[in-house]
């Protein structure tokens, strides 16, 4: 069964690492949970809440992480994507959900097992007196406020990451633009927007929290909501940045990518234009009839070369003066 307890001063903190229908049944059946808030899990039907009912609050939030592949609980917009194995496929950022059940006696935390904060403070909880003190001493909602603290600075990696690429990107753009470069610009302008989507429903409810609308996770943890609010603030307006950032680089590539297919077609319009007379001349001359002038002589070869000079070279000439070359 993936359910780890740490238990101290009468808290219990339980890690339900990738529950199946077996430790949902458990939960059930031993903390008389809503079913439907234990489905919803299940069936990756969730978004970002806080519901408050008796015996319990239940908190759901989701965080960024990269991926080569779509994991298997992770979640985009509400609906799970399938995994398509394509190879030399960038990283891919998607959200995987996690729920806080809530109460005086307990935390119980369910997620998938792909954020590492959580099983690090459940881990730290396990070594040491010291730890227990630290994060279960003050009561449940201090204990949730840490763990979502955590998870809301694990982003800034993350955050650091898709700058990182959009720098890259740009330095690439100043030499010789490749395939490359074009796809890596489509995955970070998908992963920013995914990334914006995850923070968006966030900040409402910590807005809520910092106002004590919630009074379980209130009182003298008001400020400290305020402070995972700041935090989440500063990644909103991070994210937004690079939005334009990677949008402003998108549209320069794409005005150059503009200006030299233009330039190609301006090209090859000028060569179909000197070439075409020559072709019509060459096609009057090809043709096996009686009376064409210059047609016989010691000189027609030149003659005819002339008069191919005669067409190409003015055309050439005003091209070049127009600047069309």
């Amino acid at each position: 069964m993936n359910i780890q307890t740490v238990s101290f001063q009468g808290l219990s903190f339980i890690n339900v690492q990738k529950p199946t229908d077996f430790e949902i049944k458990y939960l059930k059946n031993t903390y008389y949970f809503n079913p439907l808030n234990l489905d919803d899990y299940m069936h990756r039907t969730q978004i970002p809440k806080i519901e408050n009912h008796k015996k319990y609050e239940l908190i759901v939030l989701r965080f960024p992480l990269f991926s080569e592949t779509v994991p298997e609980n992770s979640h985009q917009y509400g609906v799970h994507l399938p995994t398509l194995n394509v190879p030399g496929k960038k990283k891919r950022l998607v959200s995987s959900y996690v729920n806080f059940f809530v109460s005086k006696e307990y935390v119980i935390v369910l997620h998938a097992g792909e954020l590492p904060q959580i099983d690090h403070i459940f881990s730290l909880c396990q070594k040491t007196l010291h730890n227990r003190t630290e994060y279960m001493s003050q009561g449940s909602a201090f204990l949730v406020y840490k763990i979502i603290d955590a998870l809301v600075d694990d982003c800034f990696p993350t955050l650091n990451e898709l700058t990182s690429t959009i720098d890259l990107i740009d330095k690439e753009l100043e030499g010789r633009q490749s395939q490359k470069t074009l796809e890596e610009i489509s995955t970070t302008r998908r992963n920013l927007v995914v990334f914006h989507t995850m923070i968006k429903p966030i900040l409402p409810l910590l807005k809520e929290l910092e106002d004590g609308k919630h009074e379980d996770f209130n009182g003298r943890l008001q400020p400290f909501w305020g402070n995972v609010l700041d935090h989440i603030q500063k990644i909103w307006d991070r994210v937004e940045d690079n939005r334009e950032l990677i949008e402003g680089i998108s549209d320069s590539n794409e005005s150059l990518l503009m200006t030299q297919t233009n330039l190609t077609i301006r090209v090859l319009t000028v060569i179909t234009v000197i070439i075409l007379p020559l072709q019509v001349l060459g096609g009057f001359y090809g043709m096996n009839v009686e009376g064409l002038p210059f047609t016989k002589g010691p000189w027609t070869f030149e003659i005819h070369i002339g008069m191919i000079l005669a067409v190409a070279i003015p055309l050439i000439i005003f091209f070049k003066i127009k600047r069309w070359f």
